[in-house]
């Protein structure tokens, strides 16, 4: 791997503009602290996204944009009252450890990402969301509507990242599973303890909720270092293709902050009930979350 610094933060102005000239690919990281078992450390959503664009940027060019481990968490039992009123069977603990926002603060802040890339010279915006489930939709139609609204040149493009793991491996994510802790372990090792369980009796041998390793191969660095190969060959192919569909437009310019602010109330408005998610409608399984019509009718 390069030692060629990548993170926007710890670039010298000379050594931001040289590297965006080289390859001009921003890559955005998302993902949020959240229990994953007893055994992974609380940030791995965000820790796994970002070290793969991290380390597809040292390998094949492009900057890495600053860190916002901050994310939403639409399932109501990973939060809490601030009190500590909540449980998370995955831990066996009554308080939330959820580093999670609201929905439309998190979307808002997308767009304004977005905007920074475009309006710094890049060719191409990569966005990878360790947490899924549906936001990596809601993410790709903020995309969609940046491009439909201002005419920008620059290609975007949103993923989950279990979505880049080679299609012949037998890993598609999970929730602290075999795929993401063998993902931890091969990215961050020393954040991953096996031999520590639930301590939660109600689950038995699981080691969080839904898994239990009893059943399948346990977590282990050489299934890890497979996926983890598989994305970061796959992010880079992806990058190099969206380089090579730029086609720069004379006299381009980025929208301001205020234009930005209108985009986004209008995608505020016509989308809202496809990205929130109310208690009632979590537990009745009727949210609309990600069931985007085409744009002729949100438009409409």
């Amino acid at each position: 791997m390069s030692s060629a610094k990548v993170r926007w933060e710890e670039l010298l102005p000379h050594e931001f503009l040289e590297a965006r000239d080289r390859f001009p690919v921003g890559y955005m990281a998302y993902g949020l602290a959240e229990p994953h078992g007893a055994y992974n450390a609380l940030g791995l959503d965000w820790l796994k996204a970002y070290a793969l664009v991290e380390a597809a940027a040292k390998q094949h060019g492009g900057i890495v944009a600053p860190p916002f481990a901050w994310h939403i968490q639409e399932v109501p039992e990973f939060h809490d009252d601030g009190k500590g009123n909540g449980w998370l069977c995955d831990v066996g603990v009554r308080q939330s450890l959820s580093s999670s926002l609201p929905a439309d603060l998190f979307y808002r802040a997308v767009f304004y990402q977005i905007r920074a890339l475009d309006a710094r010279g890049f060719h191409a915006g990569i966005f990878v969301t360790g947490h899924y489930g549906g936001v990596e939709l809601v993410l790709r139609k903020i995309c969609e509507y940046y491009l439909r609204r201002t005419g920008s040149p620059i290609r975007l493009y949103a993923i989950a990242d279990w979505e880049c793991i080679d299609t012949d491996l037998p890993y598609r994510g999970d929730h602290a599973g075999v795929c993401e802790t063998s993902q931890m372990i091969a990215l961050h090792p020393k954040l991953v303890d096996l031999t520590r369980q639930t301590g939660n009796a109600e689950l038995g041998t699981r080691f969080a909720a839904g898994v239990d390793f009893t059943k399948g191969p346990l977590p282990s660095k050489e299934i890890g270092e497979k996926i983890v190969a598989s994305q970061i060959r796959n992010l880079a192919s992806t990058a190099k293709r969206l380089v090579s569909e730029y086609q720069p437009r004379s006299r381009w310019k980025a929208p301001d902050l205020n234009q930005t602010e209108a985009i986004w109330r209008s995608f505020d408005r016509l989308t809202r009930e496809y990205w929130t998610v109310s208690y009632q409608e979590y537990k009745t399984g009727k949210s609309l979350y990600g069931q985007f019509p085409d744009w002729e009718t949100l438009e409409r």
